[in-house]
């Protein structure tokens, strides 16, 4: 049986050189961070590790102590600061390369995480969010446990009570990620997007405003199915217009990040999946129909994808826009589609020459589609003169004539 944990108890258990599993998404604690918060002191020569997602998981471990450190796969605006004091540990590594280090090679002295209350059988469901957390709690010595009775039950992987070296019940609101508000440059783009998913289709999406924007405008399909790391609020409206397929699978996903609303319904319509299994290879290429859907900063005329450096400057991470896009492309009748507006706010192209020197987080061989609101380029199948001329038909029209210029010099030189 798990010990009584409280404030004092918890904090014993932050020694220098201590190695602590902190997962992310809506398996975050906010009590946990209310106590690490109030002894920050307590965190000197401690590091946190987990995949904290940008925009959502903003709590910066790093920032508690001149000794405290932070190891993630993704950087962010909130971590910055702490980035920049050399106290980031940044891993360029996508979700199933993640999860295989998690499970294999990673070793914690502590493992934090929040679950459900116990069923009858001893389980403590790791509700909406079972994503790494099942490779890194059998990892680590101790496991610590927030009862969270907001918690939802649901459909997916648990830790047994017995596991649990201590734990604390305690009512606390989850981490929550309401949709954004609709953008008219992303509902463009979504509307492009939308001619490439059939009835039937299996979708993967992110978070984000277009990955919202491509949910509103499917939901006049039917029948489809969700395969994806994570589902957001713009589940709600496919349920409500009855878009999905009448069959207990329909949704299976590694997290929910979105409203109480979202919590509520997955509990009983979800199944939740470990990152070994959403991302897994072999999973995602026997799924007909499979359409991986996602977002990037910029798209050069080779078919290479930035989706996380700007101005050489790291902004997230890789995540699992691989695996997904591999997958579908591989999958009978599948897609794997890149979408972004044709130029910034500003008036800056997103259709590029080409991509500066540094990171790359799609490379050519693994483009498939990129579809703008100027509409769709299918680059499979293409020779590169065929692949750069689809590009430049679907960027902002105002750049489409120095696109040719520069694609003529690049040729020179290729």
């Amino acid at each position: 049986m798990p010990t009584q944990l409280d404030a004092s108890s918890f904090l014993d258990h932050l020694r220098p050189g201590a190695e602590v599993y902190a997962p992310g998404c809506a398996g975050h604690s906010l009590l946990f961070e209310s106590w690490l918060q109030q002894a920050p002191e307590r965190c000197d020569g401690v590091r946190f590790t987990g995949v904290h997602i940008p925009t959502v998981n903003k709590f910066d471990f790093a920032s508690l102590h001149p000794g405290a450190r932070q190891r993630t796969i993704f950087l962010s605006a909130e971590l910055r600061e702490s980035w920049l004091a050399g106290r980031v540990d940044y891993l360029p590594m996508s979700y199933s390369a993640t999860w295989q280090w998690l499970s294999e090679a990673a070793q914690f002295d502590v493992a934090l995480v929040q679950v459900a209350p116990p069923d009858d059988n001893g389980q403590c469901s790791l509700g909406v969010a079972a994503d790494f957390t099942p490779a890194a709690w059998p990892r680590a010595t101790k496991v610590l446990a927030h009862v969270n009775p907001r918690m939802p039950r649901t459909h997916g992987p648990s830790i047994p009570w017995s596991r649990i070296h201590a734990a604390i019940e305690h009512d606390c609101p989850l981490l929550e990620a309401p949709d954004p508000a609709p953008d008219p440059a992303m509902d463009a783009v979504a509307e492009q997007v939308a001619t490439l998913v059939p009835d039937r289709a299996t979708l993967q999406l992110g978070l984000g405003r277009l990955q919202s924007a491509v949910l509103r405008a499917v939901r006049g399909r039917r029948d489809l199915r969700l395969h994806t790391g994570m589902v957001s609020d713009g589940l709600l409206g496919l349920i409500e217009d009855g878009a999905l397929a009448p069959a207990p699978d329909a949704v299976v996903a590694g997290v929910a990040l979105g409203s109480p609303a979202l919590y509520e319904a997955v509990a009983g319509r979800a199944q939740f999946r470990e990152v070994g299994y959403t991302h897994d290879h072999g999973v995602l290429r026997a799924i007909p129909r499979l359409t991986a859907i996602n977002s990037a900063l910029s798209v050069d005329l080779l078919g290479q994808v930035n989706g996380d450096c700007l101005g050489g400057r790291q902004l997230s991470g890789i995540g699992g826009l691989p695996d997904f896009l591999r997958g579908a492309r591989q999958a009978p009748e599948g897609r794997g589609i890149i979408a972004l507006p044709a130029a910034t706010p500003k008036g800056q192209t997103r259709i590029v020459p080409m991509l500066p020197a540094g990171p790359v987080s799609v490379a050519r061989i693994d483009a498939d589609c990129v579809v703008t609101e100027h509409g769709v380029a299918d680059l499979r199948h293409l020779d590169v003169h065929e692949r750069a001329r689809a590009l430049i038909a679907i960027a902002d029209p105002a750049h489409r004539e120095s696109l040719e210029r520069d694609w003529h010099e690049i040729t020179q030189r290729l």
